[in-house]
């Protein structure tokens, strides 16, 4: 449940922290003072969207927090926290989420950071909400198939669609993709095959044109190579003014081994100058090996001079690099290949759709099937829910019918309500008042939620449109839902907040110029005078006395 709420700099609310506690709780207050502030903040606290708007005038950031408390831990949550790595403190998870003024926004779980998607998937198994907006979501045939997907209690046949129709629509496009190629293929086949061997002809390597680069390079350079070579070989080992460079390394060699007898310091200059004539040695015979191996070859220069010109034409043709020419070879071959053997693949193709579809239209006739069953058994208990919310003649159904096959099945979901006996059941989108929706959403929910865990339920103004007999139906099926769930309901109605075990009331005043909306607990007298105000919004003698009895005809 939901034990505190605290709300800072949020629209009109400079600081508030609200405590709830167990039961049914009422919100109520004057039209305006700021009631929905209150479930916008806690919206924000739950992952919705929000925009740096929201942040009072004069400050830079607003910042939502709550603490939930569970004495047993429900399932779905256990499961969205070990998901998400997170424990409870002694039972506690608290929440915070502050927004700036640049419209970013910072989340946290248990002091840890998370996104505003990991927020909001926590919020799905901590609140739900029931508000006005949601009346409007009813007419949808979406949003109704999902309510009932939901009732069913068993998502392993809407799995198996899902499944079923990602494998079709996957084996349609890959259909789509072969034959787009093959048709290509059969326009380009004759330019294809002779791009393909005119490429192949050449069995070009990647990089091969950067190689004959360097190629003809060194050839062109040959003289400047073999003279620079030769000289080099004759310094080192032809004597100059009486001794070769090898031969001084040697002679120096000596004469310092001879020295490091007498000095053993010198040992490692010896053994130094000793490398440095092993090495001079190696580089002079690897240079001479060079020199006598050094020709040049006019049909070599001609044979790398032709393959560089023709390797430049199919890059001009079909590049503009050699690596691009190799990747249009491998394209163009699987096109033509797809144009020899296109029409197999397809007509393999063709028959695993066909299997597909069968499948699908199997894993359809399964999930319509369990749909059908679960729409009796909602329908029935909506109606009598409904009938006790003081809609003694209505008749509801869910009706499932065949439609087009989609992502989500191939139903189509409609709810139907006849709420005067000898009329014709049409859907609620039709024929439903403000009233009507506002009993139907409450029987849903009471319907819904009446197997589901222990959690919080809050109604945003559940009650518009009713008043009289059917008001005090609807505080009643919230009563009765208070017995398995916190219920937090903002509500107009004295009969509906003098049944709540809690009132809370928001209340606006200005100061210095500025508004400020605040929220305060309300017990004996206080809540007398309140509930007074809700029933004709004066606090005579007369009506302090119809609220006190109103009162205490709740307890009962």
């Amino acid at each position: 449940m939901l034990e505190r709420l605290a709300i800072r700099h949020y629209a009109l609310i400079e600081d508030a922290e609200i405590s709830l506690a167990d039961g049914l709780s009422a919100i109520t207050g004057e039209t305006g003072a700021g009631k929905s502030i209150i479930l916008g903040a806690l919206g924000l606290l739950l992952g919705d969207k929000a925009s740096g708007e929201v942040i009072r005038a004069g400050h830079d950031s607003a910042t939502v927090s709550g603490t939930f408390h569970f004495d047993h831990v429900p399932q779905m949550l256990q499961d969205t926290l070990e998901e998400m790595d997170l424990e409870l403190d002694d039972g506690d998870i608290v929440v915070s989420r502050t927004i700036r003024s640049n419209g970013r926004s910072t989340c946290s779980v248990q002091g840890t950071a998370r996104t505003r998607a990991e927020l909001a998937k926590l919020g799905l198994v901590l609140v739900d909400i029931s508000a006005q907006r949601d009346h409007q979501s009813l007419f949808l045939a979406t949003k109704q198939r999902e309510v009932l997907d939901s009732a069913s209690g068993d998502e392993k046949e809407l799995e198996a669609y899902q499944s079923a129709w990602k494998e079709l629509e996957t084996l349609r496009s890959s259909y789509g993709e072969l034959s787009t190629l093959v048709a290509t293929s059969k326009r380009e086949q004759e330019y294809l095959a002779f791009a393909v061997a005119e490429i192949e002809k050449m069995r070009i390597r990647s990089g091969e044109d950067e190689q004959i680069a360097r190629q003809l390079e060194v050839i062109g350079a040959y003289e400047q190579i073999h003279d620079h070579v030769e000289e080099a070989v004759r310094r080192l080992h032809e004597e100059m003014d009486g001794i070769s460079t090898l031969g001084g390394l040697r002679a120096a060699t000596k004469e310092t081994a001879e020295a490091s007898r007498s000095d053993e310091r010198l040992v490692s200059l010896a053994s130094r100058l000793e490398s440095c004539a092993i090495e001079c040695q190696d580089i002079y015979e690897t240079l001479r090996d060079y020199l006598d191996h050094m020709s040049f070859s006019q049909e070599k220069l001609d044979q790398l001079q032709s393959r560089q010109s023709y390797l430049k034409r199919l890059m001009k043709k079909y590049g503009p690099t050699l690596d691009d020419v190799i990747r249009y070879h491998a394209e163009a071959k699987a096109k033509l290949e797809a144009g020899i053997h296109g029409e197999e693949r397809l007509a393999e193709l063709s028959e695993k759709i066909r299997q597909s579809r069968k499948e699908l239209q199997e894993k359809a006739l399964a999930l319509s099937t369990a749909r059908k069953k679960a729409a009796v058994r909602l329908g029935k208990e909506v109606e009598r829910v409904l009938q006790g919310l003081g809609m003694a003649q209505a008749t509801f159904a869910i009706r499932v019918t065949n439609g087009e096959y989609g992502p989500s099945g191939a139903d189509e979901v409609s709810f139907d309500i006849c709420a005067n006996p000898g009329l014709e059941s049409r859907p609620i989108s039709q024929v439903a008042s403000g009233g009507e929706l506002s009993r139907i959403l409450l029987a849903l929910t009471a319907v819904l939620k009446a197997d589901d865990v222990p959690g919080t339920l809050v109604f945003d103004e559940i009650d518009s449109g009713i008043g009289g007999a059917v008001a005090v139906a609807v505080g009643q099926e919230l009563k009765r839902l208070k017995q398995s769930h916190q219920v937090i309901a903002i509500t107009h109605l004295a009969s509906i907040a003098a049944m709540a075990d809690n009132q809370l009331v928001v209340s606006k005043n200005v100061e210095k110029g500025l508004s400020f909306s605040s929220i305060r607990p309300v017990e004996g007298e206080d809540r007398v005078r309140e509930i007074a105000r809700m029933l004709s919004g004066d606090t005579g003698e007369v009506t302090l006395m119809h609220a006190r009895s109103l009162l205490q005809s709740s307890v009962l």
